[in-house]
């Protein structure tokens, strides 16, 4: 999907359901917000920029670390997504910003000690030029840190969810070209290492996070129903055509394996922490 497409994407339908779903999601992803922050250290008094910010959970949590003195901004395409954040930010008195803006184009007007970003920078068209050029909003020895994640096959969260809908499908769906914008775009960390180097950055090192994650969902049916809504199988089986009723039926028994003690679904996840340093 081109620069163009995931714009016009995130403006519309996604858009409007990643904000129904936004606390639910930003449970989902806790923990690798948890790590961005604990690896990029940040100190009060710093600005903070994140990058693919969507509804600014990280972001907020960024802002409390600085403080007000210069604080934290978000950036995203969506604006459905952004008009969430300032929402959450006025409520909870947090000083963090917003701005509509491609991150591959964007130049902030102030210095940026610290980039951070949870999964929010897998879908660029020519990801060596977007570094670069987010690479040219930090200071001299600013710091990166984000959050890409793994292989499809390392995370059983999506790939499971994906082998129960496929055999419901009129036809296998093509697969995108290895590094092509998208979710698993970063699956490859030489490749990730390869693009940061290539657009300027020093330092890069890149660690494995590797851990379960819990469905939103109280129950078997109601993550069924989410990941249908807004997993990464709700697209696939939209664009098909396919049974949704078939599908969400083999997802349900699919999820049904993965159940804890407490009626939740945990399923294992892989993602790389990736930092690097601005020449």
């Amino acid at each position: 999907m081109s620069n163009t497409d995931q714009i016009a994407y995130w403006n519309g339908q996604a858009g409007e359901k990643w904000v129904r779903h936004a606390e639910r999601l930003d449970a989902l992803l806790e923990p690798f917000a948890n790590e961005i922050l604990e690896t990029v250290s940040l100190i009060e008094g710093e600005h903070v920029l994140d990058v693919g910010c969507g509804a600014g959970a990280l972001t907020l949590k960024a802002a409390f670390c600085v403080g007000d003195k210069q604080g934290a901004v978000g950036v995203d395409v969506s604006q459905p997504l952004l008009s969430l954040a300032e929402r959450r930010a006025s409520e909870r008195a947090a000083p963090a910003s917003f701005e509509k803006a491609d991150a591959a184009s964007y130049r902030s007007e102030r210095p940026v000690d610290a980039l951070i970003s949870r999964f929010g920078v897998m879908f660029f068209d020519d990801p060596v030029a977007a570094f670069a050029n987010l690479r040219n909003s930090l200071r001299p020895e600013g710091r990166m840190t984000f959050a890409c994640w793994q292989s499809l096959s390392e995370n059983a969260w999506a790939r499971a969810p994906l082998e129960a809908a496929l055999p419901l499908l009129p036809e296998p769906p093509a697969q995108p070209p290895p590094g092509a914008p998208g979710p698993f775009a970063f699956a490859d960390k030489d490749h990730v290492a390869s693009i940061l180097t290539d657009a300027g950055w020093k330092g890069v090192a890149i660690h494995p996070w590797l851990g379960r994650v819990t469905l939103p969902g109280d129950s078997v049916s109601d993550a069924a129903q989410f990941m249908m809504e807004l997993g990464p199988v709700a697209r696939l089986v939209s664009e098909a055509g396919a049974d949704l009723s078939q599908v969400e039926d083999a997802l349900t028994g699919t999820l049904a394996t993965h159940t804890d003690q407490n009626g939740r679904i945990t399923m294992p996840a892989a993602a790389w922490i990736v930092s690097a340093t601005a020449s």
